[in-house]
């Protein structure tokens, strides 16, 4: 074998080494990094994103799907409320809210979005007879009756840093959220006001 070829093999010999040592240590990217676009923010709206996301990374809540976030001047884009999810998409109209009510809402929304790809229905049927609810997400009920803001409104307590109490009817101690927040995710909640 002459110089050329014995020079060739080692550089293809350690490249293929360099390359395994490098792909070989690539693990899947966490739901940290799953797609998150988001549109029409601020810079403290992105900030409140960001920080939301993060806590459901930091309270071991994986599972995020997919987000789309949209947020708007004005409460057109939410139907005349703060902040609307529906399949994949978050709409938020916080933009006279302060960062503890952005981040807030921003929990909130994501919340709806993790206990749709996350949750099971046997555990959500628990959760409304343990609560009392008779309606899942029927819009002929005040939004505190209805089970979806409720599960929403416990998750983001559990991940909140406990400024802002949660808007349930009936619920004030931390114990019982604390209970129900388990029974939700399996996991302790991350809350100072756990």
């Amino acid at each position: 074998m002459d110089t050329a070829t014995r020079t060739r093999r080692i550089a293809l010999f350690v490249g293929l080494i360099v390359s395994t040592a490098i792909l070989g240590s690539q693990r899947p990217a966490p739901a940290l990094q799953r797609p998150l676009t988001v549109h029409g923010a601020t810079a403290a709206e992105e900030r409140a994103i960001d920080w939301a996301i993060r806590r459901y990374h930091t309270a071991g809540l994986d599972g995020m799907p997919n987000l789309e976030v949209f947020l708007y001047r004005s409460d057109e884009g939410c139907n005349g409320g703060i902040g609307l999810y529906y399949s994949g998409r978050i709409d938020l109209c916080t933009k006279d809210a302060s960062e503890p009510y952005q981040r807030k809402f921003a929990l909130h929304e994501m919340a709806h979005a993790w206990t749709e790809a996350n949750v099971d229905a046997e555990v959500l049927e628990r959760f409304m007879d343990v609560r009392g609810i008779a309606t899942w997400n029927d819009r002929s009920f005040d939004w505190k009756e209805r089970g979806t803001e409720q599960v929403a409104e416990i998750i983001t307590w559990g991940l909140g840093e406990g400024e802002i109490a949660p808007l349930l009817p009936e619920i004030t101690d931390p114990e019982t959220l604390a209970r129900l927040y388990r029974l939700l995710t399996d996991l302790e909640p991350i809350s100072p006001a756990a």
